[in-house]
């Protein structure tokens, strides 16, 4: 070890202990410096019907003791929603839908994945809040 050292200059070693600093700032702060804070508090659960988009509600209004119940009209009847703990799901589908499968799906928590029912023309996801939301592809 000594005789390496004795090989580096003085930048070399200045480098060395910058990037040992970096690593351990990682790996003590990892969260405040790579910002993977969860973003729930930016989420909205979005619910659209036939009609349009009839309800909004943010993520962290979900958070209470009670779930919440929202009640989607379709064009077959009334939906059942349940939003509870940042989650969403079909609690229960309309009586006339024949394969009830947007009651299988289960809870969804995140963007991406949504729960659809065609035949009650119904669509759930979660979505960021418009002030949150970041260009994430270009094309020329």
């Amino acid at each position: 070890m000594s005789k390496a050292w004795e090989l580096m200059t003085f930048y070399d070693k200045v480098l060395i202990v910058i990037i040992a600093i970096i690593s351990l700032s990682f790996i003590l702060f990892p969260n405040s410096i790579l910002n993977q804070n969860t973003k729930e508090d930016e989420y909205i659960i979005v619910i659209q019907t036939a009609n349009g988009r009839q309800k909004q509600v943010k993520i962290n209004e979900t958070y209470q003791s009670e779930p919440l119940i929202i009640e989607a009209d379709g064009p077959i009847g009334t939906t059942i929603i349940e939003a509870h703990n940042g989650r969403v799901r079909v609690k229960k589908a309309p009586p006339a839908d024949p394969l009830i499968i947007d009651e299988k799906i289960g809870w969804i928590s995140e963007p991406g994945p949504s729960i659809i029912c065609v035949p009650n023309k119904l669509a759930i996801w979660i979505e960021e809040s418009k002030s949150e939301q970041a260009l994430d592809g270009m094309s020329w």
